[in-house]
């Protein structure tokens, strides 16, 4: 099931597109497409179904590929792993834990 939404996130004065769906299994996903080329610039997804996003994106350059990346991976509700391209060339500057051990 799908829901549309309309609402400023990134400030700039503008309706941006939200998208939120919620799968039969519990899972669900936010996709927010800031800058109206139909394609989202912000991702965030449910991917075990307990209510809390576990995986969360940014495409902060409009090209289309996640900059950055951050995962919940133990499902206890702190993120414990990211992954950055900092330079924009598609490959991750940094991969790991930027929050200290998990």
């Amino acid at each position: 099931m799908s829901e549309f939404y309309e609402a400023d996130v990134d400030g700039d004065g503008n309706a941006d597109q939200i998208q939120y769906d919620v799968n039969s299994d519990g899972t669900s996903e936010m996709l927010i497409d800031t800058d109206g080329d139909g394609v989202a610039n912000y991702e965030a997804s449910d991917t075990d179904g307990d209510g809390q996003f576990d995986f969360v994106a940014a495409d902060t350059d409009g090209d289309g590929t996640h900059d950055v990346e951050a995962w919940d991976t133990n499902s206890d509700g702190s993120w414990d792993k990211a992954s950055v391209d900092t330079d924009h060339d598609g490959v991750a500057d940094y991969t790991g834990n930027p929050w200290g051990s998990a």
